[in-house]
């Protein structure tokens, strides 16, 4: 919809240069890696667009704080009317386990950098990812351990139990919570497993299961 509105824009422009200003728009999102844990350095790539020629970055920032990120980026415009893409990247580092929220303000101006912005900015976004906890488990040729988690959401008990349980075979069991802190761990040689977990706070945890054969992870969350 964005590239639409734009185009119109840019069409807008060729028309009648007295209704044409400088604009730029924040089309996605993405963030590398696609699934982040706490044990990554996250970067935050914007897709970007705009109604002029040249499009060079100016200047770019962002501030954290907790679990928000507010960011901006001004680009610098020329004079040719013509559809500029280009993407700006936000390196933010590690980040703590949960959601995030990164919100960019976009602003452009014209000439060669630097320049100046406009009176208004040109367009805001935000992107909301999760960073799962970095559970430091490094099982060299580790297979994936399938396994179900029921009932999901749970309120006291939450019950395990593997799809092909190897004979002789001991199961390690942690739980951390959304802050990467581990809550429990246990060791177990049964194929099903029910455990007490009156005693966690709601919110969301992250199940790991590793034996021989390798290790898996799943999320679940506590309601009351």
């Amino acid at each position: 919809m964005k590239k639409i509105l734009l185009l119109l824009l840019i069409i807008n422009c060729q028309l009648s240069i007295n209704n044409c200003s400088a604009q730029s728009t924040i089309l996605s999102f993405s963030t590398l890696p696609a699934s982040p844990t706490t044990n990554d350095v996250v970067k935050v790539v914007a897709s970007l667009s705009f109604t002029s020629g040249g499009c060079e970055l100016s200047e770019q920032g962002h501030t954290t704080n907790a679990s928000r990120t507010d960011a901006y980026a001004l680009h610098c415009l020329g004079m040719l009317t013509v559809i500029c893409p280009n993407t700006d990247t936000f390196l933010l580092g590690t980040l703590p386990a949960g959601d995030h929220t990164f919100v960019l303000s976009l602003s452009s101006g014209g000439g060669s950098p630097p320049c100046s912005p406009g009176i208004v900015i040109d367009d805001t976004d935000s992107i909301t990812f999760t960073v799962d906890p970095g559970v430091g488990i490094n099982v060299p040729n580790a297979k994936a351990v399938e396994f179900s988690l029921y009932p999901n959401p749970a309120s006291t008990n939450l019950t395990l139990q593997t799809e092909h349980r190897l004979p002789n075979t001991d199961y390690r069991l942690q739980i951390y919570n959304a802050q990467g802190q581990l809550v429990h761990h246990s060791i177990f040689d049964i194929q099903h497993s029910t455990f007490d977990i009156s005693n966690f706070p709601p919110g969301l945890y992250y199940l790991t299961l590793q034996s021989e054969a390798g290790v898996g992870v799943k999320k679940f969350e506590v309601m009351r």
